[in-house]
């Protein structure tokens, strides 16, 4: 039985099975496909929250073990993240309304998450210190372009010259929002494509094989 499990066909069978009757349900007004439909998107719900359990029990094991072995340089880091764990799902259990729950999210989590943006614009800076260098054509007009539009951005952008934002503005509406555009369709192409790729049992990757 464990082989027939293991059979390469049923591996392949099973989200075939499920996208095409996904696909018919957005697409035909058959009750009995959107009966199955909506079964398969309740049992989706169930195995993921089982997934976060599990996710739950290895977390609290492996930084467990690192409290009980002491190892050097983790086990306090570990002990603070279970104690931080435990202090906000007791909040939440409480409820989101409750002070500690508002007191938590306000003065932690969202000064938190604003370190961490913040954070992110050294990596920027660098990332576009090496990519804004005119070695040809392409490079320097996309560097006068960031320049504008960063300047349209800050303050010091209209003091230098007032033509400086309405440049950059026309920049963001005729050259971002194309762009924009132009790679969300590129993405969009691309997913339905790999779905098509899932759906034939040609995509190695996502049923855990290697290349073809």
């Amino acid at each position: 039985m464990s082989d027939l499990l293991r059979r390469r066909e049923i591996i392949t069978a099973i989200p075939i099975i499920i996208t095409l009757i996904m696909f018919a349900e957005y697409f035909f007004n058959i009750p009995a496909i959107a009966s199955v439909a909506e079964n398969l998107r309740t049992w989706a719900v169930v195995i993921s929250n089982i997934a976060l359990g599990l996710g739950v029990v290895n977390l609290v094991r492996n930084h467990g073990r690192h409290i009980q072995k002491r190892t050097p340089g983790r086990w306090f880091f570990s002990a603070w993240l279970l104690l931080m764990f435990v202090a906000v799902l007791a909040f939440g259990l409480i409820g989101t309304d409750s002070a500690g729950y508002q007191w938590s999210f306000q003065y932690i989590y969202t000064p938190l998450g604003q370190t961490m943006y913040a954070t992110t614009g050294f990596y920027i800076f660098s990332s576009a210190y090496r990519a804004f260098r005119a070695r040809n054509l392409d490079a320097a007009l996309l560097l006068i372009a960031g320049c504008f539009v960063v300047l349209t951005n800050a303050p010091v952008g209209e003091v230098i010259w007032n033509g400086i934002p309405i440049i950059g503005t026309w920049i963001k509406e005729n050259g971002q929002v194309p762009a924009y555009r132009i790679f969300t369709m590129t993405a969009g192409y691309g997913l339905l494509a790999y779905g098509f790729r899932v759906i034939l049992g040609r995509e190695r990757g996502f049923y855990g094989g290697g290349e073809e």
